[in-house]
């Protein structure tokens, strides 16, 4: 694709989120095989892989949920009202910093030990997401922070006093620079155009993509679903939700309560 020269702001953007998706996989390519053998060997025992982040990051929670070509293994913790910026943006960036509701959240979905679970904080050190790891590791989950390491390096420490690489059990690193704005624009003090959403996405399929070659490798069928629009998707669907919409609550009717 050849870009205008014009097209600062485009050229910009498109040439450093293409380098930093290739760095990003082909430097971390092992660590992310490691995690799809793990999500394989869960969903093999019909276990749930689970989701979360706070702000924009529980957007990469949805990106796993019920969509054509996605496991319906993959459980996103949701938290509407509360955790979820179309709710109250303003109100979601005080609670992710609130440590103590870790465990009111993790009784709501009960997670079982061996299960994994994937939490995203661009800069790894909101108290919320780091207390949310070491509850789910004190009760035995599989941990994964996918976070910039750069970012986490400056970010001040929370009341919990660690930062989510420290905790968890898998750590990959979105590449991204302090404060996700990755563009510099001439005559503007601030970046702009963020990365982690793009990174985020995409470490997210590869480990899918990855996970799933597992699984037909052990024989076992994955539980993927297909595009509505395909034929004999209705069928093929309604298999995949007669088993997991008894183990993931998101398939059911069931509504998630809030006691906290």
């Amino acid at each position: 694709m050849k870009l205008s020269k014009t097209t600062t702001g485009i050229g910009r953007y498109f040439a450093a989120i293409t380098r930093l998706q290739a760095q990003v996989i082909e430097s971390q390519e092992g660590i992310l095989g490691e995690i799809a053998a793990h999500m394989a060997s869960v969903i093999a025992r019909d276990g749930r892989i689970f989701l979360f982040g706070t702000g924009h990051s529980h957007i990469l929670a949805e990106e796993a949920y019920f969509r054509a070509g996605g496991l319906a293994a993959a459980v996103p913790i949701f938290i509407p009202q509360v955790l979820m910026l179309h709710e109250s943006a303003r109100m979601s960036s005080q609670l992710e910093r609130m440590p103590e509701l870790a465990i009111p959240i993790l009784d709501e979905y009960d997670p079982q030990p061996g299960e994994l679970l994937i939490i995203y904080a661009d800069s790894g050190s909101n108290a919320l997401l780091v207390q949310m790891a070491i509850e789910a590791k004190r009760r035995g989950q599989i941990t994964v922070g996918v976070c910039s390491l750069e970012y986490a390096r400056i970010a001040p420490i929370s009341v919990v006093g660690k930062k989510l690489p420290e905790v968890v059990d898998y750590v990959i690193d979105n590449g991204g620079v302090p404060g996700d704005a990755l563009v510099p624009v001439d005559g503007y003090p601030w970046r702009v155009a963020p990365s982690s959403t793009v990174i985020g996405t995409l470490v997210w399929n590869c480990l899918l993509a990855e996970t799933v070659a597992c699984l037909v490798e052990m024989e076992i069928e994955p539980p993927v679903f297909m595009s509505y629009n395909l034929p004999g998707a209705l069928t093929h669907n309604q298999a995949v939700l007669d088993k997991w919409s008894k183990l993931n609550p998101h398939l059911t009717a069931r509504t998630i309560k809030k006691n906290y």
